[in-house]
């Protein structure tokens, strides 16, 4: 059984870095990827209503909205599931946060310089592969330090600043780990799976995430908030539908298309396998499985025993 819970869950991700007492993990691992000059010492959350709910499908996302003392703006989002338009979102985002800045017309008029906005990506997928303007794969990195700049490289605006975590390509074991943002993304990759705390990361800082990252330390109404939060895994992976939706389609498609839909199915099983297994080792009883998934429980306990 799981000691501590998964950070790439709604509530894990908003436990770990988006309450007052943990305030102090967020500004560590923040700092991490800031500059000197922009190193923060204090935040304060923010309204989050500077992004409308409606403009696009959340599914699979969790944002912290928040502010330093210097006024520059943070917005920290984990993105589990793949988004083919995350980059055009992650600007969106960005522009509505400067746009937020202004309360009057007669803002646009002060010399006073907006503040800084920040957007930080932590993403469980990495990019789908896009061509350069020469036709050339643009390759995926692990941290990708987004800023506008001009052809030659030279800096246009310092004002925005976007970046990307592609956790998927962080490989290094804890003998390879080297700096503290090593640690981080170690941390962050393998908690689910740890079951005592690795000597390298017995520092203070990582001592109160692991405290916050218990499964034991919950309170009931956590542990139900915690459970509630594979939902959006349970919909990523299309483990929940509706069986007399299926029955009308196989009703309707004969000869080559019973093939396709009985692919689908197929595809369907295995991802519901996956899915079981992954709850079943976070910790939940096949009880609470099969309350979440609506599936007897002698169907999860024969789905936890398929390969």
């Amino acid at each position: 059984m799981n000691i501590f819970f998964d950070p790439y869950s709604d509530y894990g991700f908003k436990k770990l870095f988006g309450e007052e007492g943990s305030k102090d993990i967020l500004i560590d691992f923040l700092n991490t990827m800031l500059p000197e000059r922009h190193q923060i010492t204090e935040l304060t959350f923010s309204d989050k209503e500077i992004v409308p709910a409606s403009m696009m499908d959340r599914k699979g996302s969790y944002d912290i909205y928040c502010t330093a003392v210097n006024q520059d703006r943070f917005i920290v989002e984990m993105q589990k599931a793949r988004f083919p338009t995350f980059k055009e979102r992650a600007l969106i985002y960005s522009v509505w946060s400067l746009q937020n800045q202004i309360k009057r017309g007669e803002d646009w008029k002060k010399k006073k310089r907006f503040a800084a906005i920040y957007f930080v990506g932590i993403l469980d997928f990495v990019f789908k592969e896009e061509l350069d303007d020469n036709g050339n794969p643009i390759p995926n990195k692990l941290y990708t330090n987004v800023r506008l700049c001009d052809d030659d490289g030279t800096l246009f605006y310092s004002g925005l600043t976007m970046k990307f975590l592609q956790m998927p390509l962080f490989k290094k074991t804890e003998n390879e780990l080297e700096t503290h943002f090593d640690k981080w993304l170690y941390f962050l990759k393998n908690l689910p799976s740890f079951d005592h705390i690795p000597r390298i990361l017995n520092e203070p800082i990582f001592s109160h995430a692991f405290d916050v990252a218990k499964l034991g330390n919950m309170a009931p109404e956590e542990r139900e908030a915690y459970e509630k939060g594979f939902m959006d895994i349970l919909a990523y992976f299309g483990a929940i539908e509706d069986g007399r939706e299926t029955g009308k389609e196989e009703g309707k498609i004969k000869g080559r298309e019973e093939g396709k839909i009985e692919g689908r199915e197929e595809g369907k099983i295995e991802e519901r396998i996956k899915v079981v297994k992954s709850m079943k080792a976070e910790g939940l009883t096949v009880e609470t499985i099969a309350r979440i998934i609506k599936l007897p429980i002698e169907k999860i306990e024969q789905l936890l025993h398929e390969k």
